[in-house]
């Protein structure tokens, strides 16, 4: 096999192939998956101090709902303690309305009730009147009960009842916070009370809730969320020794994996390199990317600071905390030097395994094809016998049969090819001498028709001229034009000879376009060849065609030419023939309006058109109507009159001449004919076709005559 360049090429190339891939993998990817690995080590580090920074501050919001939600609940619980009383009283006034006890008595009753009346940490009700006396308040000395308050302020010189009093009036009930002192201290804290109006008896009833007990229970929250990060954060491992912590703003450690660390003030540990304070160092890069790199020792190294640290911080200010992330810098790259040496020992053992896969791989290719190789030399030295041996059922297989198949193919198209060839050119001329045939025999019918109908057709037309000449000068003036019978007569005789002569000159004009069309199509129609005058032409066609305006007073002729237009050579009478069908077609369709001949130059054509204000073309028949025996219309109402050989006939004029016939229409705002003719320059004796002004090959002959 190594005989074979083929193998040995192909070989090559393979091996070359997954060396260099190997090489350019190893340059590529390490330093690449080295740089990235350390970023993602990085990444993961703040990843986790700001998942540490996401939890804090969902626990914080926690405990701020927490906190909402406690305060929500005493206030709910002080509403249902005055509605409890106020049931009391109630009963009580049921009591005075039926006779049971008197209004004094009544008053006195509920006063020392609610007097005595305690829950939760020596919390009670108060009532005062409306005129801001307190009548009943289990801290006010007893003889104070039932004298006026309505000066009594708290610490910050807020004049309480009065405020409470406003409350009650405007709303019937409400909140209202001070400061005031608990039952058995001294200092006054924020206290948040419950008012509510008794109209019954003119009083304002309230009871209150002090804010510290909110707070402490908090409290016991807060430090139970602590607790709960602690445990966290004791199991969140950086790289492989590194961790998070938090300390606050007086550098008191919160939470630190070491034991020893924890719950003490950190103020005075000191960066081994700069002799600063370590802490106030870490906590002025808190939210920037870069961190702070220093200097620290190991745990399997304690007192040797020479190890290099980075710390992240981020610093949450509603608790005033810093979360930090620690790790060591030899740490993040550690993870991308074993993966270095893992791509290392993949790429070169993959390296090695790849050889004789190549090996292996080249020679069961070039193998199969090797064989193809020698059966085509056989084949090309006209060896047809020759056949490939592969079989398989893979690409080679295919290929192999393919091969084979080609060859037999060959084989039999060089034993039949002549007498294919010969029997294929023996159809084809038959079937064109019998083509040519029936060419000849359909122009020579028509032709022997269109004569031998036009020659009974001119003695009906000049006898039928002669009995109406005759009719109308003899016969007339001899009869009796009062006999009514006779003038019907007269008018019936007159109109059918008109009838008559009119058919017979229609008839006599079809078989004139018969006869036209067949002598063009055979080649056998007489040309003249002379030059013809632009000016001239429009004049002659606009004479030929006016009495067909004389009948239609509605619709007008007007020429539209540009000055000094250069001559054509051509046939003039089939030029005046176009002209006149043009326009005769204009006018059939034109019911009022003006019909316009203009004439100009494009490049080296000159360009007439025949421009109407008619029913215009619907846009899918405009190419229909230069084709033979089409015309517009309904076949039993409104199409025009003629054998729809007009246009044709133009177009085999026009084309003839070196140039084309073309309509623009839209239905409803008329249509424009025209057709170009080369100007005398270019008309050369050549048998090629000429370009149409629009860049288009005319399809007709460059010669006239």
């Amino acid at each position: 096999m190594f005989k074979s360049r083929l193998f040995i090429k192909f070989f090559s190339a393979i091996m070359l192939l997954i060396l260099m891939f190997t090489i350019l993998y190893y340059m590529l990817s390490v330093p690449y998956i080295k740089g990235k690995v350390y970023e993602i080590e990085k990444t993961n580090a703040k990843t986790v101090m700001d998942n540490v920074y996401e939890l804090i501050k969902s626990s914080d919001n926690g405990l701020e709902a927490y906190k909402d939600a406690t305060l929500q609940a005493r206030k709910e619980e002080l509403k249902n303690i005055l509605l409890i009383v106020e049931q009391y009283i109630n009963s009580v006034n049921r009591e005075v309305k039926e006779g049971v006890i008197s209004k004094k008595a009544a008053r006195e009753k509920i006063l020392t009730q609610v007097r005595n009346f305690k829950f939760r940490n020596n919390d009670y009700i108060f009532i005062i009147d409306y005129n801001g006396r307190m009548l009943s308040n289990p801290t006010y000395d007893p003889k104070l009960q039932g004298i006026d308050q309505s000066r009594l302020v708290d610490v910050d010189g807020k004049h309480l009842l009065p405020d409470m009093l406003e409350i009650a009036s405007k709303k019937g009930e409400g909140y209202y916070s001070y400061k005031w002192r608990r039952v058995g201290t001294a200092t006054p804290i924020d206290k948040l009370s419950y008012i509510k109006k008794i109209p019954e008896w003119d009083w304002v009833m309230g009871t209150g809730v002090y804010i510290d007990d909110i707070e402490n229970v908090v409290n016991l929250r807060e430090k139970s969320i602590i607790e709960d990060l602690r445990r966290i954060l004791k199991k969140v491992k950086l790289a492989k020794t590194g961790y998070i912590y938090i300390f606050d703003t007086n550098y008191f450690n919160l939470i630190h994996p070491n034991k020893t660390l924890e719950n003490v003030s950190a103020k005075n540990f000191l960066n081994p390199v700069t002799r600063k304070p370590l802490l106030p160092e870490i906590a002025n890069v808190a939210d920037k990317p870069e961190g702070f790199k220093y200097k620290w020792d190991k745990p399997n190294d304690p007192g040797h600071f020479i190890y290099d640290k980075i710390s992240w911080v981020r610093f949450y200010k509603p608790l005033g905390w810093y979360i930090c992330s620690s790790v060591y810098v030899d740490e993040l790259e550690r993870s991308s030097i074993i993966l270095r040496n893992r791509i290392l020992v993949v790429a070169f053992t993959g390296l090695l395994v790849l050889i004789p896969i190549g090996y292996g791989l080249s020679r069961k290719l070039i193998g199969p094809l090797r064989e193809l190789y020698i059966t085509a030399l056989k084949v090309k030295d006209g060896d047809l016998t020759a056949k490939s041996r592969l079989k398989s059922n893979d690409e080679i297989g295919i290929l192999s049969d393919t091969f084979n198949g080609m060859i037999e193919r060959l084989r039999f198209n060089i034993d039949t090819l002549d007498s294919k060839v010969k029997e294929r050119t023996d159809e084809l001329q038959k079937a064109y001498d019998e083509l040519k045939k029936l060419e000849e025999m359909k122009s020579s019918f028509l032709s022997s028709v269109s004569h031998e109908l036009r020659t009974p057709l001119t003695s009906v037309l000049g006898f039928a001229e002669i009995i109406k000449e005759s009719f109308e000068n003899i016969v007339v003036p001899a009869v009796n034009p009062d006999n009514k019978k006779v003038k019907r007569a007269i008018s019936r005789i007159s109109e059918n000879t008109g009838i008559i002569i009119s058919e017979g000159e229609r008839l006599t004009s079809l078989i004139n376009d018969v006869l036209d069309i067949t002598k063009m199509e055979a080649g056998k129609m007489v040309w003249k060849c002379e030059p013809i005058n632009v000016k001239d032409l429009l004049k002659h066609a606009a004479r030929a065609t006016s009495s067909l305006f004389r009948k239609r007073d509605s619709v007008m002729l007007i020429i539209d030419m540009e000055e000094n237009l250069p001559d054509t050579l051509g046939d003039y009478d089939r030029i005046i023939q176009v002209m006149i069908n043009l326009i005769s077609n204009a006018v059939k369709f034109t019911q009022e309006g003006p019909i316009t001949l203009t004439a100009g130059r494009q490049a080296d054509f000159l360009v007439l058109s025949v421009i109407d204000t008619g029913i215009g073309i619907p846009l899918g028949q405009r190419d229909e109507v230069f084709e033979k025996f089409k015309q517009l219309g309904n076949t039993l109402t409104d199409k025009p009159r003629g054998t729809g050989l007009g246009l044709p006939i133009c177009r085999e004029i026009v084309e003839h001449h070196g140039g084309r016939i073309w309509v623009e229409s839209s239905p409803g705002e008329g249509s424009t004919f025209s057709f170009t003719l080369p100007i005398i320059k270019m008309q050369i004796a050549v048998n090629t076709a000429k370009p149409a002004p629009d860049g288009n090959e005319s399809t007709g002959v460059g010669k006239v005559g």
